[in-house]
């Protein structure tokens, strides 16, 4: 499945563009996610803590930096992970671009991601919108670290809630259905009374 996300970091280019590249110092963006301190060769293992409602998701795997073009301000990295103690996983490559904007730095994000086991049942249109709120999480902890602020970045959550990613879309997506659906109901008693 692939994606295309854009999202405005209102932080300058060159400073967000160093902080993507170093991986222990961006992972702090993203809740839920971590990473080991000593990485080999452009390779970095890490996990990511995911809640989705009542159920929680821990995934373990590599990310590698497989290219960078430091003219175009464009890096890919390359993304393998497998649930913990479950038979899901996800491989991704994401390409990550970043152009000047007036007001910061956009960033476009694209991915080619495949996913296996219970995240797979989301569906595309979903994914779509959750991956766009994700990325706006990820912006705005972009942004703390680009402005050297550290200590707001820290106390990011220690998982990521795909929950509260996910509820806006879902309203969005299916609240006309439901509201056309209760509003037939409500009908249908009003009716029945008569």
């Amino acid at each position: 499945m692939k994606l295309t996300n854009e999202v405005v970091v209102p932080a300058p280019l060159e400073s967000t563009w160093s902080l993507l590249l170093d991986v222990p110092r961006v992972v702090r963006a993203l809740p839920g996610a971590t990473v080991e301190p000593d990485a080999a060769e452009g390779a970095y293992r890490g996990a990511l803590k995911v809640r989705l409602g009542p159920v929680a998701v821990a995934y373990e795997g590599v990310a590698r930096l497989e290219d960078v073009d430091e003219d175009e301000h464009a890096a890919t990295f390359r993304i393998e992970g497998r649930e913990r103690g479950g038979h899901g996983g996800a491989t991704a490559t994401i390409v990550n671009r970043l152009l000047p904007e007036e007001n910061g730095t956009r960033l476009v994000v694209e991915t080619d991601l495949a996913v296996t086991g219970r995240a797979a049942q989301l569906g595309r249109g979903l994914m779509e919108d959750v991956a766009g709120s994700l990325l706006e999480q990820f912006a705005a902890g972009l942004e703390r670290l680009a402005l050297g602020r550290e200590e707001d970045a820290a106390a990011a959550a220690a998982e990521l809630d795909l929950g509260a990613a996910a509820w806006e879309p879902l309203v969005r997506r299916y609240g006309p259905f439901v509201a056309v659906g209760v509003g037939a109901f409500l009908l249908g008693l009003v009716v029945g009374r008569r």
